[in-house]
């Protein structure tokens, strides 16, 4: 600890002396009374110079990147340019595990490189120009508390946009920011199994998870230590981060509730260099926020506790069916609608499924998958009677299930962007809002769109947690997902016509027919970027609340993501974007 604080005192004393010395001629000030403040930005003459960089470099013991785009041995602007090496990035670069296990490992890259601004992509150009745009310009590639509250501290007191990163697995770019330092969590791996562990009421087993841990590393060592997590769908997803701030929807949240319902406890660096604890006993209003309040919000966590459960027997079924000869689209919407109509039953059941919907690219079929039907706590023995109804009605109507194989998941590229709704168990209860949200979602299929997602009903809190979940998911039948695409050479006109449309058009015929007042709303680890009233959407009731504690814990808006609570707040100022992107300067507003 006397060498963390020493650090922190050098560090401080460097940076005060540099702003006594610094000709700026901008506001750098985040608490001053303006409505024209912003972070600093490189080429302001209050960035930090080339030998504070460098004594903050050394200060964290050489651990500070300077950004790369990985598409860069694809233009000759770089020295790296190499043809052979850009052509194996780009066979890989929607391959989810390529970012941060694979040897192109890189500390920047992002899911959805549409949220960097495309100014690198990996298209063989030697004479093209690749820039650095919405990229961060340095990355910490920390491994200690000591290093991040260094860059906490040093962002804070520079004015710097600071960012964090740890898969870049995220559907708005909330890990990516144009002149910022970055944090990457990345080897923040720990991970161990606790016999007994004791929080409260609770005295069971739970697991200390760090913060890059993946689900598909929490998975494994569960297996190992013979329990039962609750994880998402997606093994590349780190478990830790985003996906436990935004509440952690899960193939078990029929059964268990959410994944942040099983949170003991959390470590994390506070705005103000604070490194502390959270849970029930200890900062308990950050604890309730933290668990639902969405990431990059209220501080760094770098490590979670969470409770498991005894293992369960779990029986899957993958399956699919499309039109064809034999089968009319009017059958195979019937199909559909036979599996949509079973949901009640089967969330009551503590089953789970993830399936897609959609009409090939000519237009001339459609494609029912189910990858997989998820049935927890059930043998096969029990599997047939629970489903036994949906295949006779599929029987009945002529439709043959084929096994299906699921193949991996899968991340965004630079053209496309998606949506999501939750909607309401009410919608399925009252046969005129089924059939209205049924010849919608058809509709919807007919214009092109594909779509899918999940029966769930995650209100089963079998532990009576209060937390920062969006209310939406308390009173889900269903969380389904859509997304939108355009050619790779389509204009940046063309670009802007159909993201709008499909924000202002495609999707509010989902927020119609599911709105916050009927208990819908939206899940915001996979929203639109620019969701209309999208504190109603993703927090819900929980927002008024969830301010406070952002404006107690970060006055300073030192943590900003985008939609993040009290984003509101900032503004970032691109006017070239065609969609919104992280390439322009964060600005108060």
């Amino acid at each position: 600890m006397s060498y963390l604080l020493k650090t922190c005192r050098i560090l401080a004393l460097s940076v005060l002396l540099w702003h006594m010395t610094a000709n700026a001629e901008v506001s750098s000030t985040r608490s001053a009374a303006s409505t024209e403040l912003f972070d600093v930005f490189p080429r302001d003459k209050a960035w930090p110079s080339k030998d504070t960089w460098g004594l903050f470099n050394g200060l964290l013991n050489g651990t500070l990147l300077s950004t790369v785009p990985i598409a860069a041995p694809c233009y000759g602007n770089w020295e790296s340019y190499n043809r052979g090496r850009c052509e194996r990035i780009g066979k890989s670069f929607t391959d989810p595990y390529f970012f941060f296990t694979s040897s192109e490992n890189d500390q920047n890259s992002i899911m959805f490189p549409l949220f960097q601004g495309g100014t690198c992509l990996p298209i063989d150009n030697p004479n093209g120009y690749c820039a650095i745009g919405g990229y961060p310009v340095y990355t910490v590639n920390v491994s200690t508390v000591a290093q991040i509250q260094l860059a906490v501290n040093f962002a804070r007191n520079a004015n710097l946009r600071l960012v964090v990163k740890n898969t870049g697995h995220c559907y708005l770019g909330k890990s990516s920011g144009a002149g910022a330092l970055s944090v990457w969590t990345h080897n923040l791996k720990d991970i161990r199994h606790i016999e007994k562990y004791e929080a409260g009421a609770y005295q069971g087993k739970a697991m200390n998870i760090g913060a890059c841990v993946t689900v598909g590393e929490v998975y494994s060592a569960a297996h190992e230590a013979r329990v039962t997590a609750v994880g998402g769908n997606c093994e590349s997803v780190g478990y830790a981060g985003g996906y436990i701030a935004g509440g952690g929807h899960s193939p078990l949240s029929n059964l268990h509730g959410m994944a942040a319902d099983h949170v003991l406890a959390l470590e994390l660096m506070t705005a103000s260099g604070q490194f502390i604890t959270a849970s029930s006993t200890s900062n308990p209003e950050l604890f309730w926020a933290l668990r639902g309040g969405g990431g990059s919000t209220f501080g760094i966590v770098t490590s979670i506790i969470i409770r498991v459960h005894r293992r369960l027997p779990v029986t899957t079924s993958f399956f699919s069916f499309s039109t064809s000869e034999k089968i009319s689209e009017d059958i195979f919407w019937a199909g559909v609608r036979a599996y949509f109509g079973m949901f009640i039953p089967f969330t009551y059941a503590g089953t789970s499924s993830y399936s897609w919907i959609y009409r090939n690219k000519n237009k001339a079929s459609y494609t029912f998958e189910m990858k997989p039907f998820f049935a927890p706590n059930h043998l096969l023995t029990e599997f047939a009677p629970l489903t036994k109804t949906l295949f006779d009605q599929l029987t009945r109507l002529g439709i043959s299930p084929l096994r299906q194989t699921w193949h991996d998941e899968h991340v965004g590229t630079w053209t496309s962007r998606s949506g999501n709704r939750l909607f309401p168990r009410s919608s399925w209860e009252d046969p005129v809002k089924f059939n209205k949200t049924f010849e919608m979602l058809r509709r919807h299929s007919e214009k092109g769109y594909m779509f899918g997602g999940y029966h769930m009903a995650p209100n089963n809190n079998p532990f009576n947690v209060d937390n920062a979940v969006n209310p939406a998911f308390r009173n889900a039948i269903a969380f389904l997902v859509t997304m939108t695409s355009w050619a790779t050479n389509s204009t940046e006109s063309q670009i802007k016509e159909i993201s709008e449309n499909f924000t202002n058009e495609v999707m509010k015929l989902w927020r119609d027919i599911a709105p916050v007042s009927e208990g819908g709303g939206s899940y915001l680890n996979e929203a639109v970027v620019n969701e209309p009233e999208w504190q109603e959407s993703f927090y819900g009731s929980n927002y008024k609340r969830l301010g406070e504690i952002k404006r107690k814990w970060d006055p300073e808006g030192v943590f900003y993501a985008t939609t993040g609570v009290g984003s509101e707040d900032w503004d970032l100022r691109n006017e070239d974007q065609v969609v919104t992107t992280q390439n322009g300067r964060l600005c108060h507003v």
